[in-house]
């Protein structure tokens, strides 16, 4: 039997932000902290700690004062605060379950709970969380992974989203499914709950309390995604069979999904604000086109239940901007994502498409007047023009190139001289023939006579 008490604030955080494995360096980032006020009114205030061993003495240090109730912390990290624009690194898929809002658990031990939760997963084969917490009226439950990018929050939204719609018979909160979240502290207390239940803590756990087990990103979104990344491989494969046999009749692959185009467009869009306003905010004149761009690309990537805030604290941070005014000035995006979540679709050249915004990167490139020194200076990669499209294109041929071993020309062509003149001198010492000298270095015929023919130039 475990002693789920092993698991501490400290085991917290340093479970949730794990360091980043290269001794000596600091992890990026930082951890958001809140506590809700006393009053139990809605007011609370929030603040952060860099990621790493201040985040856990940050916890350590909320746990030794006073007051220990309502006391939050966030999922991942980021830059300088806590929204999705701004997040440099998660590290676990969750699922908040507020069972006392079902009338089916409402009053039930939460470890009873969580074995079943644990069951009907395993029904829907769908792989034991790392661990689940008791947050006084409901659980969390956590499935800790790798340190991941923003890039890859298209596949983590799906993976939230299913985990989300298989434990809602247990109060699934589907707007507690954003990449910044925050959730009860462990050794907390929650002022709502009922005295034996106040305190946060493990009820369950897949590994040990200490060391709780850690999935693989990839390998968890296979396993709880209908469609998984290994089927879109096996697909890929048979049709690169089709094309060579010659019976492949389809065009070429997009190699980006709609939220995956627009994530890469907001890191571009982010680059170009520092490229341009070092200090933060962008200058008047270059906010509203900015921020309408920047609110497109959220509405593609965050749950709508969370965009307006995600949106709001976007525009205070690069722009300024109070809440009332960001409202009003990106009130049809927000409209348009709501309208989207809820199944509406608009009528675009004769077919039923997303309500949401949609603009092309030759657009965007426009409307912010970003000219190809900008392009190159700020590391752009979709928002670039033609020539420096085909530039990146070669970078990338070449860092292919590179990983699987293959050399530049220049070191080509001196291996090839180099075998040249050891050929040359094989067969004026020893006579060897061609089809010889082809056989002692294991290339063709043709190959030694070339090397031959520019070593004796």
């Amino acid at each position: 039997m475990f002693d789920y008490g092993e698991f501490g604030p400290r085991q917290h955080l340093e479970n949730l932000h794990p360091s980043n494995g290269r001794p000596g360096s600091l992890r990026k980032g930082v951890v958001a902290f809140a506590q809700r006020s006393r009053d139990f009114d809605k007011t609370w205030k929030e603040w952060t700690a860099p990621a790493g061993s201040a985040a856990v003495d940050e916890a350590m240090r909320l746990l030794q004062q006073d007051n220990r109730t309502d006391i939050y912390v966030s999922q991942a990290a980021f830059g300088k605060w806590r929204s999705i624009s701004d997040l440099t690194a998660i590290g676990a898929c969750y699922a908040d379950l507020d069972y006392h809002t079902q009338a089916r658990w409402r009053g039930k031990p939460p470890r009873d709970i969580a074995a079943v939760v644990v069951g009907t997963l395993e029904e829907a084969m769908i792989p034991h969380p790392s661990y689940i917490l008791s947050t006084g009226r409901g659980l969390v439950c956590v499935w800790l992974t790798e340190l991941l990018p923003r890039a890859v929050l298209p596949r983590w939204n799906a993976v939230q989203k299913r985990l989300g719609s298989v434990l809602e018979p247990f109060g699934a909160d589907k707007r507690a499914l954003d990449a910044a979240r925050v959730f009860r502290l462990v050794g907390s207390e929650n002022s709502r709950a009922d005295w034996d239940r106040r305190t946060v803590g493990m009820v369950w756990c897949h590994g040990s309390p200490e060391a709780p087990a850690r999935h693989v990103f990839s390998t968890l979104a296979d396993e709880v995604l209908p469609i998984t990344q290994a089927e879109l491989v096996s697909l890929r494969a048979e049709r690169a069979k089709r094309k060579a046999e010659g019976s492949d009749r389809t065009g070429p692959a997009v190699h980006l999904s709609a939220a995956s185009y627009w994530e890469t467009v907001l890191t571009d869009l982010q680059r170009l604000r520092a490229h341009r306003s070092p200090e933060g905010a962008l200058p008047e004149g270059q906010r509203d086109a900015w921020l309408f761009v920047a609110g497109i690309s959220m509405s593609w990537i965050s749950p709508p239940d969370v965009l307006g805030r995600e949106i709001i604290a976007l525009a205070n941070e690069a722009a300024g901007w109070r809440t009332s005014e960001t409202t009003s000035r990106m009130s049809a995006v927000i409209k348009r994502a709501r309208l989207t979540a809820t199944g509406q679709t608009v009528m675009f050249g004769g077919h039923a498409v997303d309500c949401r915004y949609r603009m092309k990167a030759s657009t965007i490139i426009e409307w912010l007047r970003i000219d190809p020194a900008e392009q190159r200076a700020a590391g752009l990669r979709v928002l670039v023009d033609e020539d420096r499209k085909q530039e990146l294109s070669v970078e990338r041929m070449e860092q292919s190139r590179r990983r699987r071993g293959v050399k530049d020309r220049q070191e080509q062509q001196a291996a090839r001289l180099e075998m040249g003149r050891k050929a040359l001198y094989l067969r004026s010492s020893q006579g060897m023939t061609r089809d010889e000298l082809a056989a002692h270095f294991g290339v063709s015929s043709g190959q030694i006579s070339k090397a031959m023919r520019e070593a004796g130039v």
